[in-house]
């Protein structure tokens, strides 16, 4: 049950298509937007670019109908290279909608992302740290459907521990599905390689 707006293309660089360089400007490390105006200003472009691509897929009638959940970030809040990317696609991208956007899920420590790292997090690790942020579950019934909304789909890791913990909170047979900016388009080669073009 998961779902895709564009395609990109892994081990291909920045340069190779446009998709690429979206994703590029929007995984920057909010320290270097920090440090450097011009990649901020591109990383802004960049959720703007995604924002109006989920607006213009979804029809309005539809959006209260779920509730939207970002997949978390690598980095707990108050950790400096902490991203609320996400957030903001879906607050952008449902400005004066009735959307339900909440943050469901979080972890309860800081990882290295997987598309930075050489050694990713294993399925049973990841499942480990994540965690059912209660606070904001309790703040209002769930909708008919949940969307996990996340950038790049390339094993469905994140995606599958993610519905784990929605799953243990929910009605059996709640709709639960995963919505990604992109899916990971690999090189049979490279399958099992990072996107290291991504740091």
């Amino acid at each position: 049950n998961c779902f895709h707006l564009r395609e990109y293309s892994a081990r291909k660089g920045y340069t190779f298509s446009k998709t690429n360089q979206l994703i590029f400007n929007f995984k920057c490390k909010p320290s270097i937007c920090a440090a450097d105006g011009r990649r901020k200003h591109y990383k802004a472009l960049s959720i703007r670019a995604f924002a109006a691509d989920l607006r213009g897929s979804i029809d309005e009638q539809h959006v209260p109908l779920v509730t939207w959940v970002p997949v978390p970030p690598s980095k707990v809040p108050g950790h400096v290279e902490y991203d609320d990317r996400l957030e903001r696609v879906l607050h952008t991208a449902f400005a004066g909608y009735q959307a339900d956007i909440r943050c469901l899920l979080r972890q309860s420590g800081s990882v290295e992302a997987d598309h930075a790292s050489d050694d990713r997090i294993s399925e049973p690790e990841l499942r480990g740290l994540l965690q059912i942020d209660h606070k904001a579950l309790g703040t209002q019934p769930l909708r008919q459907h949940i969307v996990l909304f996340d950038d790049v789909i390339t094993t469905g890791k994140h995606f599958k521990c993610c519905e784990h913990h929605l799953k243990a909170i929910t009605p059996a047979g709640h709709p639960i599905f995963g919505l990604f900016i992109a899916r990971s388009v690999r090189p049979p080669m490279f399958q099992e390689l990072d996107d290291s073009e991504l740091v």
